[in-house]
């Protein structure tokens, strides 16, 4: 089965530079698409046990600070999640699995919106549908940060 990430034959990283100059958290960018300026963001692996992520918040630089990400593979869970340090040392944690056919959405940069490379369906930066044909917001996870780690409960979506 072909990934849809490589539909598109997208190139580049995002930098904490390009993110962080961009504004912060409303500037957030994950996995590029193939419309507008777009970026491609490596996914990192990490395991799941019982559908329970723990992270040491240390271990990614991009969530050291208010406005970074990161795309994270859990083991077991067939879609990308993407982590986001807002403020206050609050997280959030979405799906990046279209909710129309499954799809693995992407960050557009010209638009500062998560775009699906399938059929065009387009959320924000808190998974809110912008635009269709989802009719769905992206799943979002429960996470809480104790200290210096970051735990989160992922489903398959």
């Amino acid at each position: 089965m072909s990934d849809d990430r490589d539909r598109c034959g997208c190139s580049g990283v995002l930098t904490r530079r390009d993110l962080l100059g961009r504004g912060g958290v409303t500037g957030l960018a994950v996995i590029g698409g193939c419309a507008g300026d777009t970026k491609k963001f490596e996914t990192k692996p990490v395991t799941a046990q019982d559908g329970i992520v723990e992270i040491k918040i240390s271990d990614y630089e991009d969530l050291v600070t208010p406005g970074g990400m990161v795309a994270l593979q859990p083991t077991g869970s067939r879609r990308p999640v993407l982590v986001m340090r807002l403020e206050n040392d609050a997280f959030r944690v979405l799906s990046l699995r279209c909710t129309h056919l499954g799809c693995t959405v992407r960050w557009d940069d010209a638009s500062q919106v998560l775009r699906c490379p399938c059929h065009g369906s387009r959320f924000d930066d808190r998974g809110h549908v912008v635009e269709g044909p989802a009719k769905q917001s992206l799943a979002e996870y429960p996470s809480e940060a104790m200290g210096t780690t970051l735990k989160f409960k992922i489903t398959d979506d």
